[in-house]
């Protein structure tokens, strides 16, 4: 026919292509990739799931006794009766 193949390797999109595309509203680059996207979202769950439940602390040493001390004028169990059932 006569005509050329574009230097740059890609094809020039048709008039039905580029008429047929339809509006699209802007979006920051994080939103326009799902997996960024869902990767922000779960560091923002963490951060509020971090206001709700204590982080578990992992021992790393064997126990050590109670680092504050254990004060011998509180008692918080329960008395055990003998004889009652």
């Amino acid at each position: 026919d006569g005509q050329t193949a574009p230097t740059d390797g890609r094809r020039a999109a048709s008039s039905a292509v580029v008429k047929n595309k339809g509006l699209a509203p802007h979006r920051p680059s994080k939103h326009r990739n799902p997996r960024v996207k869902k990767r922000a979202k779960y560091g923002k769950a963490l951060v509020r799931r971090k206001g709700q439940v204590r982080e578990a602390r992992n021992e790393s040493e064997n126990y050590g006794g109670e680092t504050t001390g254990i004060r011998a004028g509180v008692s918080k169990g329960r008395r055990i009766v003998s004889g009652a059932t």
